[in-house]
């Protein structure tokens, strides 16, 4: 996830009609035609800089041997878009939302992460998917986390942001605020991501496949420090 200066708004949904008219309306001025366009060339001007690094990061991923080096040079990747559109999304320090959405994490991407922070994830973590070798699309999972915070959310920020997953670091909201990022229990809501088909796709095709995939509070149950 992207990150910049500047606190996060936070968003009172207790009063769901309220919230939910707010949601809609954002949706239909961002969703039109020219807000699309709006949003679509703002993405257009920030990320061609960075694109000739960004495809040469994923390449590399495409041609490692492993699947360990391919998730390093995907989060290089990442992290190269992440830098480019810091200051055209709504994502800043403090703001969680997303870490009340699932997050998808392959076996081999939470045994790396395991080893950076020095846990060891579930042997069979529960709700997990194993993903064939000859899929070309991700297996559906069911959403089993949606509205619970990550287990490494601590104090609103992600307690391992330097070997946080792939899934992360890509999800950014080309927003002008979190509004449309909070989760509303039975309501789906339209988010204006920055495209990372690209860099998902190589993620299941190098890293996911011929494995496992769970959600991160699936790998990791216990909290920070404990094992």
């Amino acid at each position: 996830m992207a990150s910049k200066a500047g606190p996060a708004i936070r968003w009172d949904t207790s009063d769901r009609a309220a919230h939910l008219h707010r949601v809609r309306q954002r949706e239909g001025e961002i969703l039109g035609p020219e807000g699309r366009a709006r949003i679509d060339g703002r993405a257009r001007a920030v990320l061609a800089p960075a694109n000739a690094d960004r495809m040469r990061l994923v390449n590399e991923a495409i041609g490692a041997p492993t699947r360990a080096k391919a998730i390093v040079w995907l989060h290089r990747a990442a992290d190269r878009l992440s830098q480019a559109v810091a200051r055209e999304v709504a994502c800043r320090r403090g703001c969680d939302a997303c870490c009340h959405q699932d997050v998808v994490v392959s076996q081999a991407e939470a045994e790396l992460i395991g080893r950076a922070i020095g846990r060891r994830p579930a042997a069979a973590p529960p709700g997990a998917v194993s993903v064939g070798r000859d899929l070309h699309e991700p297996p559906p999972m069911a959403a089993r986390h949606t509205g619970q915070p990550c287990t490494f959310l601590d104090a609103g920020e992600c307690g391992i942001f330097r070997h946080r997953p792939l899934v992360c670091r890509l999800h950014a909201n080309f927003d002008e605020d979190a509004l449309l990022c909070h989760i509303v229990p039975g309501e789906s809501i339209s988010v204006p991501y920055v495209d990372t088909s690209i860099e998902k796709a190589v993620y299941h095709v190098s890293v996911a496949a011929g494995g496992l995939v769970a959600d991160i509070r699936d790998w990791f149950r216990s909290e920070i420090g404990e094992q």
